[in-house]
């Protein structure tokens, strides 16, 4: 048999390696809505997972509204600065609005970044909407922060306006609007309280705030391994009262199976990154988590579980705590999933009063078959749910649509002409009627006119009364 030549063989490895990565990039998720603005740049600006943001001035499926001009800004230092994006900012002194084209509706997920590099922008304080809905009320960025949201969108343009508080500045640095996976919002969740749990509907139909991304037990996801481009944390700093007795970490590097077809679930839910790791608890023990959060909630948490730990089926069995109420009792992940390394994640709905803290615990079981090892907890997301119909933080005294005022106008002008013109065509038709009438009255020998009448009580008023214009012999 003849072997293969050196040459041929060094020059087989750069050709697999490009066919991986063609395999790669072709199984990326690619959004049919892929807006990547680089706010008040001049030139666009590359990150390190390869996105390419354009400068939002000279973007052909972006316009941007202002009764007055915008400023741009740009950072005196730039070259120093951790992202490109934080190099200019757009600012906005008055209401403004990007209008962004959209191809498919449905759930997007928004991202708007704010880098304030200077103490006006630090200073500002203005309120945010998208698509109707108020995101953002009495903002302010005093320092880094990027603010993602989920929303439904359901018109061919996504209206995202910026209203300054009175004698104040709104600005931004970038903005992303990604057309968001079928599979990534769900319709029903589970409803905890104090009262205990019942199945809640109409989650696909709600807008998000996305608090907590969490990896458990993993190193930090950056953009660059997710497919959607989100950023996971280790969850170590929000740890609360654990023993180490009671936990251990795990790691896999092993390969994550996603059901096959699925429309539930996929890498676009969460990476592989976030599954092969995962943080257990013991029969007798228990693991909590706590997160500060806004008071007077509600919030969507998604845990995600993948056993990576068992090596057979039906061996973990554990409970599951939302905010210190039981939620799930003696959770097994192998009767979900029927298979070892699967992901499955379970979305809970809770309501956070006065606390301001939601927590979240897993705790052993005595039905699990290791006393070691009873369940575990691969990932958590916390989201935050509109409380009204009309925003995050309910209902407020916010114009955000560019069209509201003008909108108004034209319509009340609408009415007012339409009534008009009724009224111009009762009039003609009455005047037709009137010089109809008088025709016929002519052609009949007839004719109005005024003459004195008896009022029936000795004095005389004056009256239509029809009268002879001809004399018949």
């Amino acid at each position: 048999m003849a072997s293969s030549s050196p040459s041929s063989t060094a020059l087989a490895v750069p050709i697999l390696l490009c066919l991986l990565a063609s395999t790669a990039t072709a199984a990326r998720f690619a959004p049919a809505d892929n807006h990547l603005l680089a706010c008040g740049a001049t030139a666009p600006a590359v990150l390190p997972d390869g996105r390419r943001f354009v400068p939002d001035s000279g973007c052909a499926s972006t316009r941007l509204r202002s009764p007055e001009p915008t400023l741009p800004s740009a950072a005196s230092d730039a070259a120093t600065r951790p992202s490109p994006l934080h190099a200019a900012a757009r600012v906005f002194s008055c209401r403004a609005s990007y209008d962004l084209a959209v191809r498919r509706r449905g759930y997007h997920i928004l991202r708007l970044h704010f880098y304030p590099f200077e103490p006006a922008l630090a200073a500002a304080r203005f309120h945010v909407g998208a698509a109707g809905f108020l995101l953002l009320h009495n903002f302010s960025a005093s320092a880094p922060v990027v603010k993602e949201f989920i929303l439904p969108v359901q018109s061919d343009v996504l209206v995202l306006t910026f209203v300054p508080d009175s004698g104040s500045n709104a600005f931004v640095n970038a903005i992303e609007l990604v057309s968001a996976p079928e599979e990534l919002v769900g319709d029903i969740g589970t409803l905890v309280s104090s009262g205990g749990t019942k199945q809640t509907e109409g989650l696909s139909s709600q807008v998000y705030e996305t608090l907590y991304r969490i990896n458990v037990a993993g190193r930090k996801v950056t953009p660059f391994n997710d497919t959607l481009w989100r950023t996971w944390v280790n969850d170590g700093r929000f740890l609360v009262n654990t023993e180490s007795s009671n936990s251990m970490v795990w790691s896999f590097g092993g390969r994550i199976a996603y059901p096959k077809d699925s429309r539930l679930m996929s890498r676009e839910v969460a990476p592989d990154n976030v599954y092969n790791s995962a943080r257990s608890v013991s029969s007798q023990g228990n693991v909590t988590w706590g997160f500060p959060v806004p008071a007077a909630s509600r919030y969507l948490v998604r845990m995600h579980f993948c056993d990576i730990v068992s090596k057979a089926l039906n061996e973990l069995y554990f409970d599951i705590y939302v905010n210190g109420h039981l939620a799930v009792k003696d959770f097994d992940i192998s009767g979900a999933t029927r298979f070892l390394a699967y992901p499955y994640y379970i979305d809970f709905v809770v309501d956070v009063e006065d606390e301001g803290a939601l927590k979240l615990a897993i705790g052993g079981s005595k039905l699990s078959r290791s006393d070691e090892v009873s369940g575990i907890l691969n990932a958590v997301e916390i989201m935050r749910m509109n409380k009204t119909s009309a925003g995050i933080d309910g209902d407020f005294a916010v114009a955000l649509d560019m069209e509201n005022v003008a909108s108004k106008g034209i319509d009340e002008f609408a009415r007012s002409l339409l009534c008009g013109f009724i009224f111009a065509g009762l009039l003609l038709i009455l005047l037709m009627l009137v010089v109809r009438l008088r025709s016929e009255l002519r052609n009949n020998g007839t004719a109005w006119s005024w003459q004195p009448m008896d009022s029936g009580d000795g004095k005389l008023a004056r009256a239509y009364q029809l009268v002879s214009t001809k004399t018949d012999y």
